[in-house]
């Protein structure tokens, strides 16, 4: 009886040491690529390689700018009119409301035609 104490301090001891380095385990195995190909099996290695060639912030802001642009010019051309953008939050785009037997082109298929739809 007086062992079980001594059994019960050692298991709590092995799960507090394994819950404090699982941390500095994890970023040694993320960070380590020797360490990783040494001791993770390929079948469970998930990392993901890094692309090639990610965005600069200036390729990023010129995106930006041409977003802005078309929606500047689709402005222009009265594709924002107010019964237009009604059409816009009831059905996704190119899909034909008088075409869809089903309602499955309704952004929210629960609401009917004459309701209003909230903002949020």
């Amino acid at each position: 009886r007086a062992d079980e104490h001594f059994i019960q301090l050692g298991l709590v001891a092995s799960f507090v040491t394994a819950f404090l380095a699982t941390p500095f385990l994890g970023r040694k195995i993320a960070l380590d690529e020797e360490f990783r190909e040494k001791y993770i099996p390929k079948a469970y290695d998930f990392t993901l390689e890094k692309p090639d060639h990610a965005w600069t912030r200036e390729e990023l802001h010129e995106q930006f700018v041409q977003v802005q642009r078309e929606l500047h010019e689709r402005a222009i051309r009265g594709e924002f009119s107010p019964e237009k953008l009604d059409e816009m939050r009831r059905h996704f785009a190119g899909v034909d409301p008088k075409d869809d037997p089903h309602g499955w082109g309704q952004l929210h298929p629960g609401v009917d035609e004459d309701e209003d739809l909230e903002d949020d």
